[in-house]
């Protein structure tokens, strides 16, 4: 798990597969119950309270990324409200500085002194390899597709 601070109250937190169990991923039920259970176990920890929207993208193969932002904190002021979006139909894209990294991968692209590849079926062998780089996923993949120099 790694929770990365975007300004005062905003977060990305990324949960690795190997912490998740994969049965998660087959219901949006069970997906929505885990994060749920997982923000209100850290909410003390970065002192969240209020409403709070949460997007959250998955890959089976990775894990979740959610996208934590605060809307609100009136009449909430020590209690915790979440609004769950669930986006699992997203491609997730492997940023790295070295191209051999990732030239058995499908899918690559150059932009801006980086390379790019995709997260499908032929990643496998590069899960061990993930220190080496960074997923992006959103509006960083769509501004990926149209500025980049694909391979």
């Amino acid at each position: 798990m790694r929770i990365e601070t975007c300004g005062k109250n905003n977060y990305i937190i990324f949960i690795n597969s190997n912490y998740v169990n994969n049965d998660i991923f087959l219901t949006k039920e069970e997906l929505i119950k885990f994060i749920k259970e997982f923000m209100f176990k850290i909410k003390n920890r970065l002192n969240l309270r209020g409403f709070y929207k949460l997007r959250v993208y998955l890959n089976s193969k990775i894990g979740i990324f959610l996208d934590v932002n605060k809307l609100d904190d009136i009449d909430l002021t020590n209690n915790l409200d979440l609004r769950i979006l669930v986006l699992d139909d997203v491609d997730f894209y492997f940023e790295t500085n070295d191209y051999d990294v990732i030239k058995n991968c499908n899918d690559k692209r150059y932009k801006d002194g980086h390379f790019y590849c995709i997260v499908d079926d032929s990643f496998d062998e590069l899960l061990e390899k993930v220190e080496f780089g960074r997923f992006i996923y959103g509006k960083e993949v769509i501004n990926l597709l149209n500025n980049s120099l694909i391979l």
